[in-house]
């Protein structure tokens, strides 16, 4: 019996230290369903996140569920966008928005919710613009320029199957312990099969012979973007971060078809949206310092989240646009 007890608190310790470790390397704010639909999820209001996985990151959640410091007063800026623009993966203040805020000397909020790529967030614009009421912008994030065709017919009609909140679902007296969250996350990211309506397309599956044909359902959906922004007295701006490739010879190239990127940059032209692309000053960021935008995933170089220099990198970029009223970057 005292082997068998000597043992249980061996385990009991084990798991102890290792869910020490865990409230330091992942323990996000947990998920809620949110009522005003502005998103589909928000985190707990008022709760702590922590990440140390691709940089270190620790927060405090917003009354409203997003990350932002605190503050008051109109909005000039609203910031929709993925987990990219959320932000948790770099030290607080030093995301996108808040870098843009600080630049422009105005208030700019950071909506950035995970998962929430362009298609989502383009299906929750009018609610978003309802909820937060900008002065003069909305700016959206995306990853990708290459959307199924479905999802884009499904955003425009506001079809999309809404996201759940991913709390791990088991007693609260386990499911808030860190280890937990993270055990579930490596479950999730092996087992989850049902992505498909908000993860992008992979750009093999893009005909050119159809490009035309995309470019002009693309155009015709941003087109009735700019018309609902407009209808709430703002600009629409839309923000592309490529992630950069790294050859054998220490060269970096985006992984962006350029035939996919110039049908998207078209059809936002068509449409009077604002598109800020990237590419060029991540590309130029390495070739003058070797600066890679985005962080490690599973000792991957340059996959991750956008890490502490894409962000600065995309706050230059957003305000020179921006602070002179629109066009084209």
């Amino acid at each position: 019996m005292k082997g068998i007890l000597k043992r249980l608190a061996a385990v009991l310790l084990g798991l102890m230290l290792v869910n020490g470790f865990c409230a330091w390397y992942y323990n996000p704010a947990p998920y809620a369903q949110s009522e005003d639909r502005a998103t589909d999820t928000i985190r707990e209001p008022g709760a702590r996140t922590s990440q140390a996985r691709e940089g270190l990151g620790a927060h405090t959640i917003d009354e409203n569920g997003y990350n932002n410091p605190a503050g008051s007063g109109p909005i000039r800026v609203l910031m929709m966008g993925s987990s990219h623009t959320e932000g948790f993966n770099v030290a607080s203040g030093k995301d996108v928005s808040a870098l843009l805020a600080e630049k422009l000397g105005d208030r700019v909020y950071n909506l950035g919710m995970s998962s929430h790529m362009l298609t989502r967030n383009a299906a929750n614009l009018e609610r978003a613009l309802e909820r937060f009421q900008p002065t003069d912008w909305v700016v959206i994030e995306t990853a990708s320029v290459v959307f199924r065709r479905r999802q884009v017919r499904r955003a425009m009609s506001d079809t999309l199957k809404r996201l759940p909140a991913t709390n791990v679902p088991l007693p609260d007296f386990i499911s808030d312990q860190p280890l937990a969250k993270r055990l579930y996350k490596q479950f999730m990211s092996l087992t989850h099969q049902d992505q498909e309506d908000q993860e992008p397309v992979d750009y093999e599956d893009i005909d050119p012979a159809l490009l035309t044909e995309y470019e002009d359902e693309l155009a015709e959906w941003f087109e009735a973007l700019n018309v609902l922004a407009a209808a709430h007295g703002v600009k629409l701006a839309i923000w592309y971060h490529p992630h950069l490739s790294v050859d054998m010879a220490g060269n970096a190239e985006a992984n962006t078809p350029q035939v996919c990127l110039t049908a998207f940059s078209n059809a936002c032209a068509r449409a009077g949206v604002t598109f800020v692309d990237m590419t060029e000053p991540f590309l130029n960021a390495y070739a003058t310092a070797h600066i890679l935008p985005h962080g490690f995933a599973n000792t991957a170089m340059g996959v991750g989240h956008l890490n502490a220099e894409g962000h600065r990198l995309a706050a230059e970029a957003l305000y020179a646009v921006l602070s002179e009223g629109g066009g084209a970057a």
